[in-house]
């Protein structure tokens, strides 16, 4: 079965017409969610004009890939914004993550959707961010600290042998299941190309396993939303009405109505995001409620006595602070992670080994009133792994240009020794 027949067994035929006219003409789209703790949306907005505002999602903005290569901008690498599809977007904006709330992204990387989530809970409560693929957690784990977030947990876990050490556990979960993924094929030819009926089927099977396991991890009364980046009915409805069957306790919630949703007959409560209609390159969205009354986690704060005045340098006293494997993390609040291979808890503040060495995530974490600001000069050498001149007392020191932080610096002898990660450093224009 070709991809065509595929949709037009279950969508009308003029809309089939129009999805697949986008995806061969359109335009791809590009969008950013601002960190508005590090830039305001006047700031932003004055610095780049041409951006225009994301219909729903606060603080989320379009702009022109050849007019504004934000990417590769020292902006990106300062964690002012996060880059992610429009259409991906609207999955927070649907399941509206709140400060207090326990989330799980089964399925996270490369970040996009916990790190919009950390926004929109400005840091406060706790997002297990996992991914299978260790490799592809360890990359979110970098967007992670890139953005200065500090109420994700970045795990690489199987959840068919942990579920059950994390059963009723999570106010809200995202699961953005892995898919045909007919949704990029705008931005990627190999998608189109790679597209098979035989893999539609196989993913909606490993799909309603996953929500089945996802399902058992919600607390009565939490709420899960259910994602892919596939245009296919057997990924996205039809994964919902056999789980609903499986389940049939569960509520599945109306999703707002706009003119740029597409619904199916089979499943109207659930959006679909089509490119002919939204602004975006595709998303299917259901969110459902599990019965019973949500009963909100006790916030529980473990503080570390012995390094009370690093604490109180950096006005972490609020947070949960704790040694693991000679890190010493800080996060917005404690949670067991003795199931959990995680790669991040939380804000990495240092590492023991022979010395005491600042970690770099910990620069992204807070306000430039912790920084020594620097020349644009000062910047480009810093972030091309050099050093530079600056007249201090011997020690560590976080730099910052243009009101963003950098990085940590050691200063010997009047000289800045570079402590910017390797991987991290390039050359700027």
């Amino acid at each position: 079965m070709d991809f065509r027949t595929n949709l037009i067994e279950h969508l009308p035929e003029n809309e089939v017409d129009g999805l697949l006219n986008a995806i061969e003409n359109g335009k791809v789209t590009h969008a950013l969610i601002l960190n508005d703790e590090k830039m305001s949306d006047e700031e932003f907005v004055s610095r780049f004009p041409h951006v225009r505002k994301h219909k729903f999602v606060e603080h989320a903005y379009y702009y022109d890939k050849d007019e504004y290569e934000f990417g590769k901008t020292l902006l990106y690498d300062d964690g002012v914004f996060s880059i992610e599809d429009a259409s991906a977007m609207m999955v927070n904006y649907f399941l509206k993550p709140e400060r207090d709330d326990v989330v799980l992204d089964v399925c996270a990387a490369p970040g996009g959707k916990s790190i919009g989530a950390s926004l929109m809970m400005k840091d406060e409560g706790v997002i297990v961010s996992n991914d299978i693929s260790y490799p592809r957690a360890k990359a979110m784990s970098q967007n992670v600290e890139r953005m200065g977030r500090g109420n994700i947990i970045v795990a690489s876990n199987d959840f068919i042998f942990s579920h059950v050490h994390f059963a009723n556990t999570f106010d809200k979960i995202i699961l953005d299941a892995p898919c045909s993924g007919s949704a990029m094929m705008r931005k990627n030819a190999l998608a189109k190309s790679d597209w098979k009926y035989e893999k539609v089927k196989s993913n909606s099977r490993k799909q309603l396993e996953l929500l089945d396991l996802a399902y058992g991890m919600l607390k009565e009364g939490g709420t899960l939303s259910y994602s892919t980046c596939s245009f296919s009915f057997e990924e996205d409805e039809n994964v919902i009405l056999l789980f609903k069957k499986m389940h049939p306790e569960i509520e599945i919630l109306d999703l707002p109505q706009d003119d740029s949703f597409f619904r199916s007959q089979e499943l109207p409560q659930a959006v679909r995001l089509h490119p002919n209609h939204f602004e975006g390159e595709g998303q299917f969205i259901c969110l459902f409620k599990k019965p019973g009354t949500l009963v909100k986690t006790k916030k529980e704060i473990i503080s570390n006595q012995r390094y009370k005045n690093f604490i109180d340098q950096y006005g972490l006293q609020n947070r949960s602070n704790e040694m693991m494997r000679n890190k010493f993390y800080s996060l917005s609040q404690h949670f067991d992670v003795s199931h959990l291979n995680i790669l991040r808890y939380g804000v990495k503040l240092f590492e023991m080994r022979n010395i005491y060495i600042p970690d770099h995530h910990l620069t992204h974490f807070l306000s430039p009133s912790y920084s020594i600001p620097i020349s644009y000069e000062e910047a480009k050498a810093y972030i091309h792994g050099d050093t530079f001149p600056l007249e201090r007392p011997d020690n560590f020191y976080i730099v910052s240009y243009d009101n963003q932080n950098l990085g940590y610096v050691k200063v010997t002898q009047g000289i800045a020794k570079n402590h910017y990660p390797k991987g991290l450093r390039r050359e700027l224009d």
